[in-house]
């Protein structure tokens, strides 16, 4: 073979006619002839070092053409394994089987014919003598019309997704940005759909592909390896599942250690209520929730649940204290449902327990309806009287509206302990009345989910939910330490004494109070051997409403308590206790008025756990992904302001390319997995039905079948069905067989 014929692929010269973007031309040349002048003669003969480059180059060259490249022969030695020899030919070679042509029988309509027996194809051999691929064969003809240039960017075999593009769609989705979304973007700075090289629906086949590779155990074993992974670098998480007598995951509890310490921190008052429509297995998600010193929610943990039952919920409770090393909250707030409240009193028996009062407005209104009976159970429900006080003003509601035999009126009163302010007095449960703040979690992570949303998607959503949470108490930790507030009460030592103390939103709620002193009358003041009791009483208004507030000032730590039981009911100092210290004048809040909770040292004693050490390659990748991306943006944006500036950077990224992938290769992990972590797979729980409306509320039976619009037949719809291509044969005067069309056929070049 002469070695003149011998092409080496950097000689292969696959140049822009016409740098300019935008430009009618856009030919390729091959050793100084165009593209669409190359003949079988130019080529027949020639030599490439490697079948990947006689790939490329006929691929570079159909792309050029207009037409679409298959792979087809290949043949490989069986003592060596190489390549002997390979085959390209257009897409459109080849026919459709009669059979498949002829079937009168066909339920749906077929699809268009995209192969004519074109003959177009490239054949390379290798030669041992001289180490490369020789083309044996070269023909240029074609059976069918050529695509037009400005579609050739649609033809299969020439789009493709980068790996690059694909984790731009993935960090793209996993801030919930829609994937189409993601797509423009890619057309905006590609500068045109036909510069992408690849089209929206390569995009979601190539994610759901991606999807599908996590995922090859399955959705559950994928989930609890992210978990896994997790604990590798957060020895403090906790996480315990349970299965069902199919080995499928049933019943999972999850919490990392930053939930850990906010427990031990604000695990005083606990609310926790489930929620639907999270993923596509439509398990209920609890979230076990409190508030912060900021008056922020905050999250203590995460349970997918199997169903809602009493047992159910007895194990998720059981989990959740384990993993809080067996503090147990001192109130719980919950929705009112009825499993919970058993489960409950078995795991948490004496623990306060408040329904929430938006559930029971809500239940109010559907069984109670007339205005007037509302409103006076609003007044049972709110009035801060005695527990006697409050059974009079039930009996005076019960009496006068005649709702002895109302059911809903009679279960209301056995529940009275958990609901009406009479007999709540006096706990506390850290300004929180109702589940809103489950329920605006719920809303919250609703962001991040969705009905289609898979268990391995589900769990890292959550984390980033929840490190979007933690970044905003960052961020309220960094006002409140470093700014200090206008003074604007009378009282300016105090209220400079609770600016110190307390963060920011606690702060506002606390000069309320302050500023309610000019509003008191002190009526009188009665003095004992180691106290002084203070009677106050609001300014104009008849001793209907007085107070008392006994100061023990000959204790060590002077201590003020309350008839209102604000402090203990909701932790902070009343405008009497501060009306007390105006008397005897201090300039301080004393430390028995200040509920550490409340206050800018409440997280003092522990620090946040950031896991430093042996973090996941993945995640590194990301942030080095990132970090490349950003300067890589810059650089791009400054190239492409001149056209000598993007030559520059296009062939300095075209030498960079193969250096890195041989880096890649040398530096690559083989992860061996061990033979026996198969052996027992968790199984995809199946799909359950929760508690609450579905459907609406209507009551529907099992799904039917669709049915087509023409034929009123199942299987396929009025768009596909034989039916209407009938109907059409007969009104154009053709048969109702599919025909083959034979395609305009291309001049030889």
């Amino acid at each position: 073979m002469d070695a003149s014929n011998k092409l080496q692929m950097s000689e292969v010269n696959f140049q822009d006619q016409n740098q300019e973007r935008g430009s009618e031309k856009n030919h390729l040349e091959y050793f100084g002839i165009m593209f669409d002048k190359l003949s079988p003669e130019d080529l027949i003969g020639k030599e490439f070092e490697t079948i990947e480059e006689a790939e490329t180059f006929y691929f570079a060259y159909a792309k050029a053409m207009g037409f679409d490249v298959r792979k087809d022969d290949k043949r490989s030695s069986t003592r060596t394994g190489r390549v002997t020899i390979r085959k390209w030919v257009c897409s459109a070679q080849g026919k459709r089987s009669e059979k498949y042509m002829n079937n009168n029988n066909k339920v749906r309509m077929p699809k268009k014919v995209t192969r004519w027996n074109c003959p177009c194809l490239l054949k390379v051999r290798y030669f041992k003598e001289t180490n490369s691929y020789v083309v044996m064969n070269f023909i240029i003809d074609h059976s069918h019309d050529l695509v037009q240039k400005h579609e050739s960017h649609l033809l299969r075999s020439h789009r493709s997704v980068p790996n690059s593009q694909l984790e731009l769609a993935k960090s793209m989705r996993r801030v919930s940005i829609k994937t189409c979304h993601t797509y423009e973007y890619m057309v905006d700075r590609a500068g045109g759909f036909a510069n992408v090289g690849f089209t929206i629906k390569d995009l979601y086949n190539k994610l759901d592909s991606s999807r599908r590779e996590i995922i090859l155990e399955g959705d559950a074993e994928a989930a609890l390896a992210y978990l896994k992974g997790k604990a590798a670098t957060d020895t403090n998480l906790f996480c315990k599942y349970s299965i069902d007598e199919n080995n499928r995951l049933a019943n999972l509890f999850w919490r990392d250690s930053n939930s850990l310490l906010d427990y031990s921190c604000f695990g005083d008052v606990l609310v926790f209520d489930s929620t639907y429509k999270t993923n596509y297995y439509e398990k209920p998600l609890v979230l076990f929730v409190g508030t912060n010193n900021h008056l922020s929610t905050i999250i203590f943990g995460f349970a997918l649940l199997v169903d809602e039952t009493i047992e159910t919920y007895t194990w998720v409770l059981q989990m959740f204290l384990e993993s809080m090393e067996g503090k147990k909250p001192i109130a719980i707030l919950t929705d009112g449902d009825e499993a919970m409240r058993k489960a409950i009193e078995i795991m948490l028996p004496g623990c306060p327990h408040r329904l929430c009062t938006w559930h029971i407005a809500k239940n109010a209104q559907s069984n109670l309806h007339d205005p007037e009976i509302l409103s006076e159970f609003r007044r049972c429900m709110f009035d801060e009287v005695t527990p006697f006080g409050f059974d009079q003003l039930w009996n005076d509601m019960v009496n006068k509206f005649g709702l002895h035999e109302k059911t809903w009126v009679k279960m209301m009163y056995e529940k009275r302990h958990k609901w009406a302010e009479a007999f709540i007095s006096g706990h506390f449960f850290a300004r929180m009345r109702s589940t809103q703040r489950c329920e605006g979690m719920n809303n919250f992570v609703k962001d991040y989910l969705g009905n289609g949303v898979k268990l391995f998607e589900l769990i890292p959503s959550l984390d980033r939910a929840l490190a979007r949470l933690r970044n905003n108490v960052i961020e309220e930790d960094f006002r409140s330490n470093n700014s200090t507030h206008v003074l604007t009460t009378q009282l300016r030592q105090l209220e400079k004494s609770a600016s110190s103390i307390f963060t920011d939103n606690v702060f506002h709620l606390v000069r309320e109070e302050i500023d309610k002193v000019g509003g008191l009358i002190t009526s009188r003041i009665m003095r004992f051997r180691s106290s002084r009791v203070y009677i106050t009483s609001r300014y104009n208004n008849n001793e209907e409403y007085e107070c008392t507030t006994v100061y023990h000032y000959r204790e060590s730590n002077p201590r003020i308590e309350c008839s209102c039981k604000l402090f203990e009911c909701e932790g902070i100092p009343c405008c009497h206790s501060f009306n007390i210290m105006k008397h005897e004048r201090m300039r301080e809040i004393p430390t028995s008025l200040v509920m550490k909770r409340w206050t800018k040292l409440a997280k003092s004693e522990i620090q946040s756990t950031v896991p430093k050490e042996n973090v996941p390659s993945e995640a590194l990748q990301l942030v080095r992904h990132g970090d490349l991306s950003y300067l890589g943006s810059k650089v791009s944006y400054l190239a492409s302001k001149t056209r000598k500036g993007t030559d520059i950077l296009k062939n300095e990224l075209i030498k960079l390319e193969p250096v890195l992938e041989e880096i890649l290769k040398q530096e690559k992990e083989i992860r061996v997995i061990s033979s026996d972590c198969c052996n027992n797979i968790i199984q995809d729980p199946i799909k359950v039905r929760s508690k609450g409306m579905h459907e609406n509320g209507s009551s529907k039976g099992p799904k039917t079948k669709r049915k087509c619009g023409l034929c009123k037949n199942y299987g396929h719809t009025r768009l596909t069905c034989l039916k209407r291509n009938r109907m059409r044969g007969r009104v154009s005067g053709h048969t109702n067989n599919v025909q083959e069309l034979p395609p305009k056929k291309k001049p030889k070049l």
